[in-house]
């Protein structure tokens, strides 16, 4: 699970979140308020909401008026979350039986602690099967 978390507010916009994702190489960002999770934003709700002539020079004013889009207009609300006694098997079946590439990981309490993605997950596994030689 990765705890240092990138996250963004519902108001965020889309051209803002393109920029996190780019400069920190990730695909996924926690809409949240507080500690309390709305929605997920991935790389694809990116992709599908904003125009491909955006930050073109083919871009004309409704090109641009998609990288204006909020968060709360393209994220994800129906959030799947796993708790940080969720093992890594449970973990992966979530996500292999939702399609999912990310699950964001919640304290007892109910707080946004983390996100686990898959990559996570593989590495995990791996290190199970062929721990790193000291």
């Amino acid at each position: 699970m990765t705890s240092e978390l990138l996250t963004a507010e519902l108001d965020d916009t889309v051209g803002d979140i393109t920029k996190i994702f780019a400069e920190h190489h990730i695909h996924h960002i926690l809409v949240v308020e507080g500690s309390r999770i709305l929605g997920v934003v991935s790389d694809r709700d990116i992709l599908r909401a904003t125009s491909p002539y955006a930050n073109t020079v083919g871009e004309d004013a409704r090109d641009s008026s998609t990288l204006r889009k909020k968060a709360h207009q393209i994220m994800t609300r129906r959030v799947v979350t796993v708790c940080t006694t969720d093992t890594a098997v449970e973990a992966a079946a979530i996500m292999l039986e939702n399609r999912f590439n990310c699950l964001p990981v919640l304290s007892h309490a109910g707080a946004v602690v983390g996100i686990l993605t898959k990559t996570d997950l593989l590495k995990c596994f791996l290190e199970q099967i062929a721990p790193v030689q000291a």
